[in-house]
């Protein structure tokens, strides 16, 4: 078993922040206690931003263990059985302070499904096209490699291979895509029993304001909930018009893309819809799960 330093995926300019503000507090503390002088306890403080700067990123790494992955973040260990695992996410999106473009990696857990929730690896720098930049580490060879010995799937396995290749580490084990839906489909009244009205929805959809930033469960519900909407918009009779008929295929792709599914046909996705807001709207109801649903 092995353990795989996160360090490389720590940005320096959090690790600075976080020092100085630790440095802030200790003078604040110093200098109200009277106990040094203000030379002094500037330079602890100064000595004290540089040490969390330097020591940060070497207080996380993932360990691969016989039942499992332990995640060490800031030396807080916390473990995660194999089957709660289904592969490593990769989230490309960019700074927009500096249009630097950024992948960042998450473990994808069984709950909830889609590929960007879980607990946050890390973020580095990639190309303009999201590819490698050639100079990636060993240790994130060694990461792919492990998520590969294990068959767990990685969002975008070429990029595993490029950085792989460099360092003369085997390629990704190949794996199909997993076609939708799988086994009984519910009706749209099986499915929307318990949804709220499509005008309530529309609004709590309007107030969402979900962006790239918002946590990963509400961006998942948020393309769930939206390509329920649709679907339910175009089975509504009437005169719906072709533009209701490509907005539930356009939601419902979203949605697939996003939990990393195939599906043949727009029936067959907006039939994936169904199956998953089913299992949604239960969950949301189950106070075992401790989840609600905001409606």
């Amino acid at each position: 078993m092995r353990t795989v330093r996160l360090s490389y995926m720590r940005q320096w300019g959090s690790n600075i922040g976080v020092g100085c503000v630790l440095a802030v507090v200790t003078l604040i503390a110093l200098g109200g206690s009277g106990a040094t002088s203000p030379g002094t306890a500037t330079l602890i403080g100064v000595l004290i931003a540089g040490a969390v700067a330097v020591g940060m990123p070497h207080t996380s790494w993932l360990r691969e263990e016989e039942d499992g992955l332990t995640l060490v973040r800031l030396l807080v260990p916390r473990r995660y059985a194999w089957p709660e695992i289904r592969g490593l996410a990769m989230e490309f999106d960019e700074e927009v302070e500096t249009s630097v473009r950024r992948v960042t990696l998450r473990l994808r857990l069984a709950d909830p499904p889609g590929r960007f929730w879980g607990p946050r690896l890390g973020q580095f720098d990639v190309t303009d096209d999201d590819l490698p930049r050639g100079v990636e580490p060993l240790a994130l060879a060694e990461l792919f490699a492990l998520f590969g010995r294990h068959d767990l799937p990685v969002d975008r396995p070429e990029f595993a291979n490029a950085v792989l290749h460099v360092h003369g580490l085997p390629r990704m084990p190949r794996r199909p895509v997993r076609s939708v839906p799988a086994g009984p489909v519910p009706t749209s009244e099986q499915a929307y029993a318990d949804a709220p009205g499509i005008e309530e929805e529309e609004r709590h959809l309007e107030g969402c304001g979900i962006t790239a930033k918002s946590p990963p469960r509400k961006r998942r519900e948020y393309l769930l909930r939206s390509a329920a909407l649709g679907d339910r918009i175009a089975l509504a009779g009437g005169d719906p018009g072709p533009g209701h008929e490509g907005r539930a295929r356009i939601s419902a792709g979203r949605l697939t893309e996003h939990d990393g599914v195939a599906a043949a046909t727009a029936d067959d996705a907006r039939a994936y819809v169904r199956q998953q807001y089913l299992d949604w709207s239960r969950a949301s109801a189950d106070p075992r799960r401790g989840r609600r649903a905001g409606r």
